[in-house]
Formats: C-alpha cells, structure tokens, sequence
C-alpha cells in the first residue's frame, strides 16, 4: 500500500465546554514523532492523546494541536483583589529599592498567575465525557488525515510505478545486448590466449584450457545479478500492492538491493553502451528512491 507521511487534517464539535477544533499535520521524518499541543486546561490529557497517535501511523513527524472557543459559562473571570494588591505592593517597593518611577500597568500585572481566576471543571469527575468526547474528535480528524495521506499515496504510486517500468525496459535492454556481446568476449578471448600460447611454444590440454577460459568469464559474467533485478523487480510490485499496510521502508531497502546489482553489473561489464545503460538504471533508482522517501 502506498501511503505519504504527509497530510493536514482539522475537525472540530460542539460540547458543554464549547467548540473544541482539533487539527493534525504530518511530514517526512524516518522515525516516529509525535508533538501534542494543548489548552492548559487539558494538558493533563497529553499522555492520553500521544497513546492514541501512536496506533495511527509507523513513521513520519506530526503535530496535533487543539483550540477551544469555550462557552459562556468558562469565560468569565473573577479577579482576586488580594492577589493583584499583593503584586502591585512588591513592585511599587521594587521600583523605590531602584529609585524607579512609581507607577504600575495594572492591567499587565492583571496577567500575572493567580490574579485572573477563572471557572475550573473537574477533570476526574468528567474524565468519561472527557475521553469520549477526545475519542470521537480524534477518530474524526484522523479518518480525514488517513484519506489525504493515501490519496496523496496514490499519485506516489503511479510515478513510483512508471519509474520502474522504464527500469526494467532498461535491464531487459541491457540483458539483450549483453547475450550477444558475451559470446563476442568468449570467442575473442579464447583466440587471444590460444594465440599467446602458440607464440610462447606451450600447449595445453583441451580440458584445461576450458576450464581456464570458464573461470575467466566467471569474473564478467552478469546472468545472476539480470536474474536478481528480475527478482526484485518482481517483488517491488508485490509489495506495494500488499493492502495491508504502507511498504515505504519496505520499497527503500529492495531499491537498495537493486542498486547494489546493478553497480556489481556495472562493474564487471567492459562494453561502453552497456554501461551508459548501467548509468540510466542507476538514475532511475534514484528516481524512484525520491519519491517513495515520502511513504510511510
């Protein structure tokens, strides 16, 4: 399956609190990260929020962030006289300390903690509601988060998938021109070395000299790493159409392993032309290396 490590997603209800939106972006990232942002109100639910996060996705960087509009009732404040006095008389007796103007914002000093006290809930005595009123947010968001992940995941995949095709156009072109060029080499290479044997004077048995000239061409024969990118080949395509989940890391490591067949390809051929083939597949990989370093 493909699915992108990127997606945005926002939902939001309504409650006896107020309007509760909870939004959710992902990016790129080769482990899995999780950021929870929350209303001071329920930062105590942190814990909760990132149990549930890590269940949705294996790898990736995101960041749930909540807003709340609350109701009437949770908007007004009360000041508490004795608090903000409290502050103002330190202050004033710090500005004397350092000879200071004495004079005093009380509306900044109206921000300080403890001065503003607003209407509290009981957290444990709503946790219930609390908890599924989160789950149903979350479940929201994160069905639409999921939904542009995968069809973000679709496009990768058609990309992904016209990139190997021309790299098995490529390694199905490099196999036809090297069938040929390998009985070529076979042929000039036994001549060479019977003809530097004839000039050194030295025979040697038919069965010897066979053997030779095998273990030669065993050092440029390339039939078992076509064989391997065949495999491989074959295996990228099932894995990304496992539906079960994203084959992101999956796919990496089997492009690896069809990178490192083709250098050894690569490096074992003389021909010019089959090595310019060698360069494009390598260019493909990388292609295709790109795009599925989006996937989950």
């Amino acid at each position: 399956m493909y699915v992108s490590m990127t997606g945005f997603s926002r939902s939001q209800i309504q409650s006896s609190y107020g309007t509760l939106s909870l939004e959710l972006s992902s990016v790129n990232h080769r482990y899995q990260e999780i950021a929870v942002r929350l209303p001071r109100e329920f930062a105590g639910w942190e814990p909760w929020f990132h149990q549930k996060m890590r269940k949705l996705f294996r790898r990736g960087k995101i960041q749930l962030r909540m807003e709340v509009l609350w109701a009437q009732q949770f908007k007004s404040g009360r000041i508490n006289k004795d608090v903000l006095l409290a502050y103002c008389g330190e202050l004033m007796d710090i500005r004397r300390g350092l000879a200071l103007p004495l004079s005093i914002d009380v509306e900044e000093v109206a921000q300080y903690p403890g001065v503003l006290d607003l209407p509290r809930f009981d957290e444990e005595k709503e946790a219930r509601t609390l908890e599924e009123l989160f789950g149903e947010l979350l479940a929201d968001v994160a069905a639409s988060w999921q939904k542009m992940r995968e069809a973000e995941g679709s496009h990768l995949r058609c990309e992904v998938l016209a990139h190997l095709d021309e790299f098995e156009r490529i390694a199905a072109e490099i196999e036809s021109r090297w069938l040929p060029t390998r009985d070529a080499a076979f042929s000039a290479m036994k001549a060479r070395v019977s003809e530097a044997l004839e000039k050194m004077g030295v025979g040697l048995e038919e069965a010897r000299y066979m053997q030779e000239i095998v273990l030669l061409t065993d050092k440029w024969d390339i039939s078992e790493e076509l064989a391997r990118l065949r495999s491989h080949i074959s295996k990228f395509r099932a894995t990304g159409d496992d539906e079960v989940e994203s084959a992101g890391r999956k796919l990496d490591f089997i492009v690896q392993e069809m990178n490192r067949e083709v250098n050894t390809l690569d490096s074992k051929i003389a021909d010019a032309e089959i090595r310019w083939l060698a360069v494009d597949a390598k260019a493909c990989l990388e292609r295709i290396r790109e795009q599925i370093q989006n996937l989950e």
